[in-house]
């Protein structure tokens, strides 16, 4: 088990229970008592835990202020989540697309170990994560990087999506409502554009903080895409307008 999937372990046993031992829990999870004492270790300087002898208890704070390093370590929970049901998605076989952002990148690190899928990105970020794995077939957008957008963009990417029959696309968004999917800039916006056009499965992944949100230009109507990803926090209006309108939508976490 690696160290994130280790400590995201703990830190949900920390949540439910409260408390743990370090004995205890070294011997559930087959490890030494050191490494999670060190685990322990990590999460108490983020502010997340207190330690007490033998053990550690979950810093859930006070009722008027609940603390920062907790609700940041909830937020990256309900990512891996997401991520891990829209990896789920993913068959032997399928030509998939991975948008920019930090769910992509989650995405693709569950994808390290799978065969037989080709993973199409301009994210520089899901072509690094990727260029480790052996069994699968990974494909960079061939134009110019934007370090601004850590990804490649150019007339040429819109070009080179066309070429290809995409089975799946997983989109990032800064914002959504039942107006649709926006974006920040026009670069974006012209990538996003033709993968809602060429891809035959369309599945937007945004945590309930991009919902009700605005941006400077609409990618597509809501209904142009066929799945949303979210956590259980997402607005519940929205939730029924976009099941309404026809999309599936699906709440993990």
């Amino acid at each position: 088990m690696r160290t994130k999937e280790r400590r995201q372990v703990i830190l949900t046993r920390l949540e439910n229970d409260k408390n743990l031992r370090i004995v205890e829990t070294a011997e559930a999870m087959g490890v030494s008592t050191m490494t999670v004492r060190r685990d322990l270790q990590r999460l108490a300087e983020q502010g997340i835990v207190t330690l007490v002898h033998g053990g550690a208890v979950f810093n859930e704070g006070t009722v008027a202020m609940p603390t920062v390093a907790a609700r940041e370590q909830k937020m990256r929970q309900e990512k891996n989540t997401m991520a891990a049901y829209c990896a789920g998605l993913i068959k032997e076989g399928n030509a998939v697309y991975l948008d920019a952002g930090s769910t992509a990148k989650a995405i693709a690190e569950l994808l390290l170990e799978r065969s037989n899928i080709a993973v199409l990105t301009h994210s520089l970020s899901v072509m690094n994560i990727l260029a480790a794995a052996r069994q699968l077939q990974l494909i960079s957008v061939p134009v110019i990087y934007q370090p601004d957008n850590k990804g490649f963009f150019g007339d040429m990417t819109q070009r080179f999506i066309r070429e290809f029959q995409l089975d799946i696309v997983f989109f990032g968004a800064c914002a959504v409502d039942v107006g649709g999917m926006m974006s920040p800039d026009f670069t974006d916006l012209a990538v996003k554009q033709a993968l809602v056009e060429h891809a035959r499965k369309r599945v937007l992944v945004v945590d309930h903080t991009k919902i009700g949100c605005a941006s400077l230009v609409k990618v597509c109507d809501l209904h142009q895409l066929d799945m949303i990803v979210t956590d259980g926090l997402a607005n519940p209006e929205f939730i029924q307008r976009a099941k309404r309108m026809g999309l599936e939508v699906v709440q993990v976490g």
